[in-house]
C-alpha cells in the first residue's frame, strides 16, 4: 500500500468520523432544546423589556459573530509557525471543534476535531517549517515563538471581552443593572471561575448558573433572573453557533 493510498484512506475515515460527530451533535442539540426549561421565563422577559433592556439583548446577539471571529483568529495564530492556514480554513476548524466539543465531556473533542478537519483540508505547502529540520527542532521553534503567543493572548483577551459585554447586555435585559466597575469585576471573576472549572455539556447551564448565582447574587436577590441570563448566554454562544456550524458543514459538503 502506497503512502498516497494510506493518506487517501485516512482522509476518508476522518470524513466519515466528522459526519458521525455532526449527526451526534444534531441529536444532542434536539435533545437539549426539547428539555430546556426556561422558555416561559425568556418569553416574559421579552414581553416586559424596556428600550434600555432591548439594547442589552440586541448587543449580545450582534456580538455573536465577533466572538467567533476572535476565536478563528486566535486559532490561526496558535498554528502560526507550525502550519500556516487561511482564515477560512481556521474558521472551518473552529466550527468542527465546536460541534465535537458540544457532544464530548469537558469539551475534550474540540481540539482533536479541529486537527482532524485540518487533516481533511491540508496540503503539503501549508507547512511553515523547513522539512530539513527535525520534528523536535520544529516543535521547539513553534513553542518559543513569543510573538505568536503574544497575539494568541491578544485574541483570547478580545474574545473574553466580547463575552463580557454580551453577558453585561443580557444581565441588563433581565433587569440586573450593574455599574461599569461592578460589571468588569464580577463578569471577569465569573469567566475566570467557569474557565477553570471542568464542565459537562449536559449540565452546562446548571453548573454555570450556580456560579453565576454566587457571583452576581451580591447585586440582586433575583436568582431566577440570573439563571435566565445564563440560559440566554448559553443559547446565544453555544446553541446558535452549533446550529451555524451544522448549516455551514452541510452546505459546504
Amino acid at each position: 500500500m502506497t503512502i498516497v493510498t494510506m493518506q487517501s484512506m485516512w482522509k476518508t475515515y476522518l470524513r466519515y468520523f466528522s459526519w458521525l460527530i455532526s449527526l451526534a451533535a444534531i441529536g444532542y442539540l434536539v435533545y437539549q432544546l426539547a428539555t430546556y426549561d426556561h422558555y416561559d421565563q425568556i418569553r416574559l422577559s421579552l414581553h416586559d423589556a424596556n428600550g434600555y433592556q432591548w439594547v442589552g439583548i440586541l448587543s449580545a446577539i450582534l456580538l455573536i459573530p465577533a466572538q467567533l471571529l476572535a476565536e478563528t483568529r486566535r486559532w490561526q495564530w496558535v498554528l502560526e509557525g507550525w502550519k500556516n492556514i487561511s482564515f477560512i480554513d481556521s474558521w472551518r476548524q473552529v466550527m468542527a471543534g465546536m460541534l465535537a466539543g458540544f457532544i464530548t465531556p469537558y469539551r475534550a473533542g474540540d481540539v482533536p476535531a479541529r486537527l482532524a478537519e485540518d487533516s481533511l483540508s491540508s496540503s503539503s505547502d501549508q507547512y511553515a517549517l523547513s522539512s530539513d529540520s527535525s520534528w523536535k527542532d520544529q516543535f521547539q521553534h513553534w513553542l518559543k515563538d513569543w510573538h505568536k503567543w503574544g497575539w494568541v493572548l491578544v485574541w483570547t483577551v478580545i474574545r473574553y471581552a466580547v463575552w463580557g459585554v454580551q453577558l453585561w447586555g443580557v444581565l441588563t435585559f433581565v433587569g440586573i443593572y450593574l455599574s461599569p466597575w461592578q460589571a468588569v469585576s464580577s463578569i471577569a471573576l465569573y469567566y475566570v471561575v467557569i474557565s477553570l472549572m471542568p464542565g459537562l455539556p449536559a449540565a452546562d447551564v446548571a453548573i454555570k448558573g450556580g456560579w453565576a448565582a454566587m457571583i452576581f447574587g451580591q447585586f440582586t436577590t433575583n436568582v431566577v433572573a440570573i439563571t435566565i441570563a445564563v440560559s440566554i448566554i448559553w443559547l446565544l454562544n453555544t446553541i446558535l453557533p452549533v446550529i451555524w456550524a451544522e448549516i455551514e458543514k452541510i452546505t459546504r459538503r
